[in-house]
């Protein structure tokens, strides 16, 4: 299941499995819920009676409180499509820092690999995309018939002949079908995200954690270029160490590699590169916790997997 915006570092190929590690509770923290994957999992669980997500991004909190939290902020049934010159006018509006939810809409669903950065489409085939979005999202009937006769006169020409029409009408069926299961699921997901009490967006060194039960992070990965900000991750390290010591709180960390508990592995592989074509990489990401393998056997009760007693502990 594809949870959360999929964009660079996102978690969504691993956010069910992830949070199968962490133990129930009461109220959870995702103190940097990033595209939301983990912070839909973990709604979702039904582990947790509330999920509070937070993140310094705007535009990522804004989308995700539109979506689940204030909710019908965003047209479903009939997006209007966005083309380049929207894509590069709504970046700009984030940018000056007056924007809409369409705005952060343009900025992770019209971009190429949800970059944000670079438009979905190349100039050669825009018409031919926002043909076929029109084609399905169009609010009348009369222009999603306008915009059918324009997607096969680019795609298929002036073919006219039984072949022709058939091609046309299972093309047509294949795309309902697959809009009604679509639909179904996105309900039945939305029913089970109403865990979801509140989105934030504070910086993790200004949180007052003690509301929490459990806090899971994600941060930037130590070694790594995907942000454009310098993280402090000895003052990270002296915070996630200060939740269990001082307030008694189970933290959960992902990393590569951290000075904690190592409780869980994940291996994780990733696709595309905007402008290096199509790439594959596997990676083995680590759950860490604040405290002992005792400690955190005791936390996770009938949830803890004997497997992850294998794992090498740091």
């Amino acid at each position: 299941m594809n949870l959360g915006l999929p964009y660079k570092g996102s978690k969504a190929a691993i956010a069910e499995e992830l949070v199968s590690k962490l133990p129930p509770g009461g109220k959870i923290l995702d103190a940097c819920c990033g595209g939301g994957a983990v912070l839909m999992a973990l709604a979702m669980s039904l582990k947790y009676d509330k999920v509070v997500g937070n993140d310094l991004n705007a535009a990522t909190i804004c989308l995700l409180d539109a979506v689940l939290i204030n909710k019908g902020q965003i047209e479903y049934e009939h997006p209007e499509p966005c083309s380049r010159v929207d894509f590069f006018n709504s970046l700009q509006r984030i940018e000056n820092g007056d924007f809409t939810v369409q705005d952060c809409v343009n900025k992770f669903c019209a971009s190429f690999g949800n970059d944000g950065k670079t438009y979905l489409y190349g100039k050669n085939i825009e018409e031919c995309k926002l043909t076929t979005e029109m084609m399905l999202t169009a609010p009348t009937l009369s222009e999603r018939r306008r915009h059918y006769r324009k997607f096969f006169d680019i795609v298929i020409g002036d073919k006219n002949d039984d072949d022709g029409r058939l091609q046309k009408l299972e093309f047509v069926q294949r795309l309902q079908s697959l809009e009604r299961l679509e639909r179904l699921e996105r309900l039945e997901r939305l029913e089970r995200l109403e865990r979801l009490e509140r989105l934030e967006r504070l910086d993790i060194f200004d949180i007052d954690y003690k509301e929490f039960d459990i806090v899971y992070f994600d941060i930037p990965y130590k070694g790594t270029n995907k942000y454009d900000f310098e993280f402090d991750y000895e003052r990270f390290y002296k915070l996630f160490a200060y939740l269990k010591t001082d307030l008694k709180i189970p933290a959960f960390l992902s990393e590569y590699d951290a000075p904690f508990t190592c409780v869980a592995e994940f291996e994780k592989t990733q696709l595309m590169a905007a402008n290096a074509g199509s790439s594959k990489t596997t990676t083995m990401e680590k759950l860490y916790f604040n405290g002992s393998v005792e400690e955190y056997r005791r936390l996770m009760g009938r949830f803890y997997d004997e497997k992850d007693a294998q794992i090498s502990l740091f």
